[in-house]
């Protein structure tokens, strides 16, 4: 299937699922989580319906730099937080296979998917995020 008019977050749509489901043991909360992220980045049901079904044709899309991987990290916990389909357990287990699949240190996942869900829950401002995300990184 051809898709000529794909949202703009078609490709890191499918990155997400192919993360969520690749390995088998997604728990309901996170697919009825994926059918939410349809909705706040704009995809149609033909584009929802077309990537659950060949999640594994597309390539995981991480970003390059260290700044852009925070970024994301940061858009991803305020759409996880602005979602209660997905809470406790799942948020961090979902955030944390996203962390490691977009390229932070396998070593520090675990405390900086706590603080990436405690910060956008709070609400702060990228720039105090990204301070403590890198703080993190770097002891």
């Amino acid at each position: 299937m051809n898709y000529h008019s794909k949202s703009q977050y078609h490709d890191a749509f499918a990155s997400m699922v192919k993360i969520t489901l690749r390995d088998g043991d997604a728990s309901e909360r996170e697919i009825i989580f994926l059918e939410h992220l349809m909705y706040k980045l704009s995809l149609n049901e033909r584009e929802y319906e077309f990537v659950m079904q060949n999640y594994m044709d597309y390539p995981i899309t991480a970003p390059y730099s260290k700044d852009e991987r925070i970024r994301a990290l940061y858009e991803l916990g305020k759409i996880l937080n602005s979602d209660k389909g997905i809470t406790g357990e799942d948020q961090n287990r979902w955030l944390g296979r996203v962390a490691r699949s977009i390229g932070f240190e396998p070593n520090s996942i675990e405390e900086i998917t706590f603080k990436a869900i405690s910060l956008t829950e709070e609400e702060i401002d990228f720039e105090k995020f990204e301070k403590e995300i890198k703080r993190i990184q770097d002891s």
